[in-house]
């Protein structure tokens, strides 16, 4: 897991691994050796799906660890469907605290506002919050493509066309009507993002596999 998600947010962590079915004690921020013994078995889970469905680079390995093993299923599999494309993709993002994500949310707004804007959703309220979703990265000849043009932004669009053909059960931001986001990927939960994150801070299940 992120040693960052460990040593900045316990309680974050916790409900991490309380939703994956691997920690059942109080959420209440304090380490604990229930919190060892989760992280032990959250671990062991990800070599496990590792193992089955093939390892990748290292940027999309740091990314995929962070995400919950059901999401780290289906985020295998879209890397394995990746692979048939002719740019490379990595995935370059995965589980975010709140505090990263509204980080992240005043991007363009209270500070680097010569940038765009990165996200619309603040702490609590992207499914990167989670442990559901991850952003990929499109390289070619070794250089990162941004999107920040016609261009550029069809190679992702040509990406998740094709991800989506093969892969299902899985959304893709490049298909929303308002704040279009090419390179995010996420598990559908049926539910709004304030349903799951109150089921997530709760500790409680918000989806299957």
């Amino acid at each position: 897991m992120s040693a960052k998600l460990l040593k900045a947010d316990v309680l974050f962590f916790q409900r991490i691994l309380m939703v994956s079915g691997y920690y059942a004690g109080p959420l209440d921020g304090k380490w604990s050796k229930a919190v060892d013994d989760g992280e032990k078995r959250f671990d062991d889970e990800y070599e496990r799906i590792k193992e089955k469905q093939g390892a990748f680079d290292p940027r999309t390995e740091t990314a995929i660890r962070t995400l919950i093993p059901s999401a780290q299923k289906k985020a295998r599999a879209f890397m394995s469907a990746a692979a048939d494309q002719s740019v490379t993709c990595k995935l370059i993002s995965g589980t975010r605290t709140y505090a990263e994500q509204d980080a992240l949310y005043a991007i363009g707004r209270t500070v680097q506002l010569n940038k765009r804007k990165v996200t619309n959703a603040k702490g609590g309220g992207s499914n990167h919050n989670f442990g559901i979703a991850w952003d990929v990265g499109i390289f070619v000849g070794g250089k990162y493509i941004e999107g920040n043009n016609a261009k550029e932004e069809k190679l992702y669009t040509d990406l998740g066309a094709a991800i989506l053909k093969k892969v299902k059960g899985l959304e893709w931001g490049g298909s929303w009507s308002s704040f279009v986001d090419n390179p995010h990927y996420q598990l559908p939960t049926g539910k709004t993002a304030k349903e799951v994150r109150k089921l997530f801070e709760k500790g409680q299940v918000y989806v299957t596999g």
